[in-house]
Formats: C-alpha cells, sequence, structure tokens
C-alpha cells in the first residue's frame, strides 16, 4: 500500500510540475518487489519459530505407542502437503527473476540496444558514469589553453591529456603505487548515486559535480624550471614557493617519468626498480640531502630567535675547536673565508663554518630545537624508534586530507638531544652531520620564512582557491627584514655575486645562499640500478664461530658532492623563492653552489620576471591585455 501510495503521489507532483520521471516506474517496482521479499521472508521465519516451540494437535493426541515416523507424519496434512507445489513454482519464480536481474546487470549493457537507451536515459546511471570522469586540471591563471591535464575525443575514445607529462609526473602522480594529486583531487564518491526510495519519493537528490581544479602552478614556468634543470645533464630538484601566501608555483625532479608510460605495469615495475637513478621519487619531497651551508639559514633563524645576532666570534686560520681533543672545524678552504672577529653578517655572506658551528653551541641545542618546531623541522634525541622520516601531510594547506596525504612530504629532521657532544652540535651549526637528512622542499621553507614580510612560514598550498593559512610565528617582522638585509649581502659582494650578476643587471635584487655538501652513497648495479650488498658475519673471538650474519650496502669509494642555493627575489618585497639542488658525479670534483646550483637560480629568477610572478605585468603585454587577464582570473 506504501510503495502505491508513493507511485501515486510521485505521479501527481510529476503532472503538477510537468517533469518527466522515467526512473520512478522501475524504482517503484524495485521496491515492491523488495517489500515484497522481506515481507515474506518475516513470515517465513515467524512461521518456523512457531511451529518449533508448539506441537500439531493431531500428534498431541496420538497414541504413544505409535512408532516416531508417523507420529511426525501426523503433524503435516494434506493441505500441507499440497502446497510444495506452490513452493516450488515460488523458488522458480524467484530464480528466474534473479536472472533477468543477472542479465540486465552483466550481460544486457553490451547486447541489448533497449537497455543501453534506457541506461543513458537512468539518472543515477548517469550521475555514477559521469563521476568516474575527472576534471581538468588548469594552472594559476584559469585559462583552458594552460591547462595541466584535459580530455579529448579521440576516435569513439576519451582520453586524458597531460601536455606536460613529464614536467608534472611527480606531482600528479600515476595510477600504480602510492596515490598522488590527481587521484587525491578526483577521488570517485559511489555514494553520490541516489537509492529508489529518493527517486519515487521525488526528492532532489544533489551530487557534487567533477569540478575543474585550479593550481598554483604557473604552467610557463614550471616549463622553465624543468627545462633548467634537465639541459644541466644532472638530477636534481627545484621548487618554487610565494612566501607571502605559500602558493607552490613550480615543483620539479631530475629524472622525471612519462604518465603515458607508466600507464603500462611492467614499464611501471622496471622504474620502481632502477634505485640508482630513481625516476620515480619526488626529489624535492622525498629525497633526503646534506644541506651544506644553504642549513646556515636555519641556524641564523636559530640564532635571532635566542637572541644572539649580535654574537661576535674570532675566526682563525686554526678552525674552531668545540671540545677537547675534537678536530678543528675549519672553512672550506681549509683556513678561515673570513679571519678575525666577525659578526653574523660577515659570516654568512662569506660562509664561515667556524662562526656557525660556534653558534650552534652558544645558543645550544634546545635553541636549536624550537626553531626547527617553529619551521616545520623534526626535532629527535637520536633515539632508535622516533619515527625519523615520517610523512608530514600537516604541513599543506589543502582542502582534504587525501590531498594532503598525496604530496605529502618526507618530515626533514634534526638531532637535538641536550645531552648531544657539543662537536656534533657543532657540526650541525653549518649543515653537516645530524643535520644531513633535509629535503629540498624544507630547505626552500626556511628561506621562506625569511622572506615572508611579517616573519611568519605560510603553509604551502598547492590550490589556487585556498585562502592563505599560517603555520607558525616564527620571527617578529624585523628580525625577518635584517636576515634578508642579510641574505642580501651573499649576491652583493659574497658566495653568489657572480651567478646571480644577470639577475642583477635585470634590475632584480635578490637574496640568497650557496651551499656544497659531500654525500656518502651506495655502489649500483649498472645493469639493473639496484644497490650493491655484501654479507657481513660477526665471528666469536675465541672460537671463530659465527655469531650473527647480516647483510649491509657497500658504500661507494668516494662521496657525491652536491651543489645547492637558495634565492629570495626581490629582496624587497619577495614574491619568490627558489630551492636548487644538482647532484654531482661519484669522483666529480670542482662542484659547488655557486658554479652549478646559483645561475640556474639567476636564470629563473629573470623568467619569473617575464612572466610577472614577481609583481607587475608579465612582459610584452598591453594595459588592454592586462585587464583581460585580471577579469579572466
Amino acid at each position: 500500500m506504501y510503495a502505491i501510495l508513493l507511485l501515486q503521489q510521485a505521479a501527481t507532483k510529476a503532472a503538477a510540475q510537468n517533469i518527466p520521471v522515467p526512473e520512478k516506474e522501475p524504482a517503484l517496482l524495485s521496491l515492491v518487489y523488495m517489500g515484497g521479499l522481506s515481507l515474506m521472508i518475516l513470515l517465513l521465519l515467524i512461521s518456523l519459530i512457531r511451529n518449533r516451540r508448539r506441537r500439531s494437535a493431531l500428534a498431541a493426541i496420538a497414541p504413544e505407542h505409535l512408532p516416531e515416523e508417523v507420529r511426525r507424519k501426523l503433524g503435516s496434512t494434506a493441505t500441507n502437503r499440497g502446497l510444495r507445489a506452490l513452493r516450488i513454482l515460488f523458488i522458480l519464480m524467484a530464480l528466474g527473476v534473479f536472472g533477468l536481474h543477472v542479465y540486465w546487470a552483466k550481460y544486457a549493457a553490451a547486447e541489448n540496444e533497449r537497455f543501453q537507451e534506457a541506461r543513458y536515459r537512468d539518472m543515477r546511471n548517469r550521475r555514477l558514469s559521469e563521476s568516474t570522469l575527472r576534471g581538468w586540471i588548469l594552472d594559476r591563471t584559469g585559462k583552458l589553453d594552460r591547462a595541466l591535464a584535459y580530455y579529448k575525443k579521440n576516435g569513439n575514445q576519451i582520453e586524458r591529456v597531460y601536455p606536460m607529462d613529464k614536467e608534472m609526473a611527480h606531482l600528479f602522480g600515476s595510477d600504480l603505487g602510492d596515490p598522488g594529486l590527481e587521484r587525491a583531487l578526483f577521488g570517485i564518491q559511489s555514494s553520490v548515486v541516489p537509492e529508489a526510495i529518493e527517486v519515487v519519493e521525488g526528492k532532489r537528490v544533489t551530487q557534487d559535480a567533477v569540478q575543474d581544479v585550479k593550481l598554483t602552478i604557473d604552467r610557463d614556468f614550471q616549463k622553465a624550471v624543468a627545462e633548467e634543470l634537465t639541459k644541466s645533464g644532472r638530477n636534481g630538484a627545484i621548487v618554487a614557493i610565494n612566501p607571502q601566501t605559500g602558493a607552490v608555483l613550480a615543483l620539479y625532479s631530475n629524472p622525471s617519468f612519462s604518465l603515458k608510460e607508466v600507464q603500462d605495469e611492467a614499464m611501471w615495475a622496471r622504474l620502481n626498480a632502477d634505485k640508482r637513478e630513481n625516476p620515480l621519487l619526488s626529489r624535492v619531497l622525498n629525497a633526503y640531502y646534506v644541506p651544506g651551508s644553504t642549513f646556515k639559514t636555519f641556524t641564523m633563524i636559530a640564532a635571532f630567535l635566542a637572541g644572539q645576532q649580535d654574537h661576535q666570534y674570532t675566526a682563525t686560520g686554526g678552525g674552531y675547536v668545540a671540545e677537547p681533543g675534537a678536530r678543528p672545524i675549519t672553512d672550506d678552504n681549509g683556513s678561515c673565508e673570513a679571519c678575525g672577529t666577525i659578526g653574523i653578517l660577515q659570516a654568512y655572506q662569506h660562509s664561515s663554518n667556524q662562526y656557525f658551528a660556534n653558534m650552534a653551541v652558544t645558543i645550544g641545542a634546545d635553541a636549536m630545537k624550537r626553531a626547527g618546531q617553529l619551521t616545520g623541522l623534526g626535532t629527535y634525541n637520536g633515539t632508535s624508534g622516533e619515527g625519523q622520516g615520517r610523512p608530514e601531510p600537516e604541513i599543506w594547506n589543502a582542502s582534504t586530507q587525501a590531498i594532503k596525504r598525496a604530496i605529502a612530504p618526507s618530515q626533514a629532521w634534526l638531532v637535538t638531544n641536550p645531552k648531544m657532544r657539543r662537536y656534533d652540535l657543532a657540526l650541525e651549526g653549518f649543515g653537516q652531520g645530524y643535520a644531513g637528512q633535509q629535503t629540498p622542499f624544507q630547505m626552500a621553507l626556511f628561506a621562506a620564512t625569511i622572506a615572508n614580510m611579517e616573519g611568519k612560514l605560510m603553509k604551502p598550498k598547492i590550490e589556487e582557491d585556498r585562502a592563505p593559512e599560517v603555520y607558525n610565528q616564527v620571527v617578529t617582522p624585523q628580525m625577518a627584514a635584517e636576515m634578508r638585509k642579510i641574505m642580501q649581502s651573499v649576491n652583493e659582494g659574497g658566495t653568489g655575486t657572480r651567478a646571480l650578476a644577470p639577475a642583477k643587471a635585470a634590475g632584480i635584487n635578490t637574496g640568497g645562499k650557496t651551499g656544497t655538501a659531500q654525500k656518502n652513497i651506495p655502489e649500483y648495479d649498472p645493469k639493473t640500478g639496484a644497490p650493491r650488498t655484501r654479507i657481513v658475519q660477526q665471528k666469536d673471538p675465541k672460537t671463530g664461530a659465527v655469531i650473527r650474519q647480516y647483510e649491509e650496502l657497500i658504500i661507494a669509494d668516494q662521496p657525491r658532492i652536491d651543489a645547492w642555493y637558495l634565492c629570495v627575489a626581490p629582496i624587497e618585497n619577495p614574491q619568490l623563492v627558489i630551492a636548487v639542488v644538482v647532484e654531482g658525479r661519484i669522483g666529480e670534483t670542482g662542484v659547488y653552489g655557486g658554479k652549478y646550483a646559483a645561475p640556474i637560480a639567476a636564470q629563473l629568477v629573470i623568467r619569473a620576471k617575464a612572466l610577472g610572478l614577481l609583481g607587475g605585468a608579465p612582459a610584452n603585454t598591453t594595459p588592454s591585455m592586462q585587464a583581460e587577464n585580471r577579469r579572466r582570473q
């Protein structure tokens, strides 16, 4: 009765509104069928329970001496036996109905034209099929001709197109392996398909349409970043962030891979097995590097927070001895780059290892820990089981947890045990020792803190429409301004002066920090790309018996030298922070940040100015074109 009333109400409403409701009749029939089946099952269960609890009237008056088989037959009347035929008929009908459902669900979609037409008209099927299509992914401008991912028709097929196939591969991710940004943005929600009861009652079932997404990535700048790193012929990573909003403008790792190629599982497995080149690894987010002198940027932040920005130190050719018996710490030239009594500006400008080693010991592990916690750096006591290197999704300003997890950086970390040796703390002060687990992403966040006009670290964001969010108020605006002047001195008389000369000539004042670091890496099999290992046996010194056996990596005889550069531009009101790391080759010498990484940053700063990323309008545009661009955005 309820189903009939629903049908009448739905028909009346549809007639009043003059709205066709092709889905209502099959939805109602489904409800009637399910309701009747449920009622029958309920009655059968009630009957079964009642019959088990009471004996038949005939069985109760039957003589006790009758055989048990005869007594059981007395519980069935001729009428009950006659119902068996009806039971069999019902079972056959039920099987027929279920068989028809199986046919419609499994085979009709491919064989029955009438079904195909009806399915297309069914709003529930349309919603479900449309929900499997991903939206377009647009760059920060929102212009369709600058789309980063879209659909096009190829014959009778609709295919996904990535105009920057390799340039965006690490960010978008493939459908194999860990989910990337694209899978996180367009997860299918099956709950949007309305239930039959909602269709019959005439409820308006809303579904979130698959929306296009606008990222903070600038397509032209992303392409320029990839070109600059690729033409260097080296592995490495570059990330560019707007320090005032946290918007990620570009993010690229080399080597990369093709999104189209990794749709083939065999190709994906081959790339995944190559641990030497690691093409599937996002070096920006998940590769650990020794930061070298660029880490002095962090130590400078810690010094300002500790009130030691006016600290003076006398650098000598003999180096700094952190504790009795420890090896002297000298500058990169084996002596002192800036000798005599120096302050933090001269030490940063000329990259004095001695000064920053002494600074770390002066302010102590607790001050380094505080600075690390404020800037997103993991701080640990150096004991096992503390979770070093875990993903850090909450650093992102994103609309969903899925997006945060998909692009979560591996947490860069630092040992800040208050009981650690002074020598180990001194090594950390200039980017060595226990500071050797930094990602390019984290290094960019250090520079972004100083570049922010209010001394805030903004949460990085990848979705253009997200309002800026503050991760932490790290330093005061006055402290940030003073540190920007110190960074500017590097490019105006310091280690980055020559490399950033083209940017200076283009009228862009920049700040920066060079860095060079050695990293011990494993030997790799040239054929498979797998790291080489060896079996190590630990023997009892008395008996010679093997106590323990384990496998260890074979470390290359010579370390790899990596070149770093952090850049802030323009220094007066920074709109761009760039972190560049370029990997050297085993046994190679002469790899320096100012020679390999800083020139890349200089070219990118010039390119950013031309694209309008440093403030103002893009180059080669008229005022009317600028107004039109603003209207479209």
